[in-house]
């Protein structure tokens, strides 16, 4: 049996050099793949040796690939309406978002029966297509065909059209056509099903492209007709006057917002769908610990590493504001811990003076007869820190809570009994039902403070004061839901440095969904070491033990993820990777203490003290 996690990486290289841009390997029953992903099955065992095996899956992703490739989702309606006369004489249905190939479908009283007789028939098109181009797939594509059951019967007169070299989508919908008008939709194999539809949600998908492209043909033409229209080049035609020129500008421009509109409907009804693309995200498989087994479940989680993208110029003017206040008086405090002034160092081949004491042990090593070294010099090197520290920020949907503000000194006082001061001004002082408390606080107020905002402000903070030391980091965030799809967003790596795009990706940064830690604690890890720095350090600043939809068993099982993420942090700690947690839950003694190593975390009551006790966690670590 061959495992897809044993031959993962070398496949997933084979998939990007077919398609041409990088692909994640995903398991799963689909047989089309999507824009960014393949989907193949766990494992293959048809045969006995793994060389077969491994190369079943490669022919599935030939195959999956080739409906791209080979023309599938190039599928039209009206060009399909005027090539075959038999779909011509029957009635169009009605349409409105539906992609090309749902209409098709509709054409026909028994819609699923259609789409199945389609994906049968596109299917062997398909793969003759890619033995025909990639012929090394064709020995393996022969030793699987004693394992595929055969086609039906009354498929065999029109499969000869579609494995033809010149057969197209289209040749596919018109021996569609000639089956499904051969078969009582009543007597068929198929009465009822709904297989799944997404064929024709990956043809929606690549019909954004086309619409893409026309809006930026609209885009073009606005912009020719305003430059035109500046330099008076707009001719008044005959019997038009100037009020239709302005109105053909206008009418332009409500063509594009209409386009623009439909493309986002589009692409929100296919995230629904189909899920996030991560177009320019890469998949890494890592090892789960279950405690239950005493033992690793081998490629387990799936996590996708992707960029922040800035979205909003306003969020990073609010971050800017929120920490320029104090970036000073931080990067003044760690400055102390900055290594100052020089060290000799002896025994080197070129220095600014020579090693007495090396000189003494040369004229010690002649006198004996021994080879002497001749490395006599001593020099001065300035002394230099090399630490590499990432900062791995819990971006789960409860980051979204606003911070508890410490309650004023007459409001504790007040709770703990005493009789508060009484305000003169306020004519209903007396009164506890004030039906004009809340223009106290109108709508339009100061946005409350989210843990999030802190956490973000906490970061950027210490990377200004990091900038000033010299110190290489990186600023990570992760959350995900679901063990095959851990997110892990990159705001900063170490060879970036802190300028206007790092600074927004951080901003960028919002609450998402659940809190799979350990996935993300060893792709931090592994960046770590890859760093080569000499002093590596983990800080994972959350608010919240570890857990997800499936982080165990049972949804409720939170011992399995505390048990998966001491696992991963010991292992940093294995790698020589420094590892700090800090978490804003005050109830974080009791799992932190089972999870962390000793003296390795930080529980802080109050959410503001956050920036504070990350500069002392990140001094303590890092003091050499």
């Amino acid at each position: 049996m061959t495992q897809l996690v044993d031959i993962e990486r070398p496949l997933a290289l084979f998939a990007e050099g077919i398609a041409g841009h990088y692909c994640h390997l995903k398991i799963g029953e689909e047989e089309v793949a999507d824009r960014t992903s393949v989907y193949l099955p766990e494992s293959i065992e048809l045969f006995e040796d793994d060389e077969t095996n491994a190369a079943m899956f490669r022919l599935r992703v030939l195959v999956q690939l080739g409906f791209h490739e080979f023309g599938t989702f190039e599928f039209d309606i009206d060009e399909a309406r005027e090539r075959i006369a038999e779909l011509a004489a029957r009635e169009r249905p009605e349409s409105h978002r539906e992609s090309d190939l749902t209409v098709f479908f509709n054409h026909f009283e028994a819609p699923a029966l259609a789409r199945r007789l389609f994906q049968i028939l596109e299917l062997a098109r398909v793969e003759a297509r890619a033995l025909s181009t990639y012929p090394g797939a064709r020995k393996y594509h022969r030793a699987l065909a004693p394992h595929v059951p055969p086609p039906p019967n009354y498929l065999a007169p029109v499969l000869d059209e579609v494995r033809a070299p010149h057969a197209d989508v289209y040749t596919t919908a018109e021996a569609t056509v000639a089956c499904y008008e051969a078969l009582s939709p009543e007597a068929s194999p198929y009465p009822s099903r709904e297989f799944p539809a997404q064929m024709e949600w990956l043809q929606r998908e690549a019909r954004l492209t086309d619409w893409e492209e026309e809006l930026d043909r609209a885009a073009a033409r606005i912009t020719a007709f305003e430059l035109a229209a500046e330099a008076g080049e707009v001719q008044v035609g005959d019997g038009q006057a100037d009020g239709e020129i302005r109105d053909i500008g206008r009418d332009l421009v409500r063509e594009r917002d209409q386009l623009q509109r439909r493309i986002d409907m589009e692409r929100s009804a296919l995230r629904h769908r189909l899920g996030d693309a991560h177009d320019a995200a890469q998949s890494f498989r890592y090892d789960e610990w279950d405690y239950h087994a005493h033992g690793y479940r081998r490629g387990w989680c799936r996590l996708v590493e992707e960029a922040l993208a800035p979205d909003d110029d306003a969020e990073s003017a609010r971050l800017i504001e929120a920490v320029r206040p104090h970036a000073h008086a931080v990067r003044r405090r760690f400055e102390q811990i900055r290594p100052a002034g020089y060290q000799r160092v002896a025994k080197v081949v070129d220095g600014d003076e020579l090693d007495l004491n090396t000189i003494v042990d040369v004229r010690s090593d002649l006198r004996a007869g021994v080879s002497a070294d001749d490395r006599v010099y001593s020099r001065r090197d300035r002394l230099r820190r090399d630490v590499g520290a990432a900062f791995l920020v819990d971006l789960s949907a409860s980051t979204d809570d606003p911070v508890v503000e410490k309650a004023p000194a007459a409001e504790r006082s007040s709770e703990a009994g005493a009789t508060p001061a009484q305000n003169l001004r306020d004519p209903w002082f007396d009164d506890d039902d004030d039906p004009y408390a809340a223009l106290d606080h109108p709508p339009g107020g100061p946005e409350r403070r989210r843990i999030i905002d802190i956490q973000k402000e906490a970061v950027a903070l210490l990377a200004t004061a990091l900038e000033g030391i010299g110190d290489r980091y990186s600023v990570y965030g992760f959350s995900g839901y679901g063990r095959d799809c851990v997110e892990f967003y990159v705001a900063k790596e170490f060879d970036q440095p802190l300028d206007r795009r790092a600074l927004d990706a951080i901003a960028a940064m919002k609450p998402k969904r659940s809190t799979r830690m350990g996935p993300a604690i060893r792709h931090a890890t592994a960046k770590l070491e890859a760093s080569g720095a000499t002093l590596k350090v983990l800080m994972i600043v959350s608010d919240g033990f570890p857990q997800d939809c499936d982080y165990g068993p049972t949804r409720g099982d939170h011992e399995y993820g505390l048990r998966d993420t001491a696992k991963a942090l010991e292992e940093a700690e294995r790698a020589g990777v420094y590892t700090f947690c800090i978490t804003v839950d005050r109830s974080g003694h009791d799992y932190l203490r089972r999870m962390c190593p000793d003296a390795r975390y930080m529980v802080i009551e109050e959410t503001e003290e956050l920036p504070t006790a990350l500069q002392k966690a990140y001094r303590r670590l890092t003091q050499v």
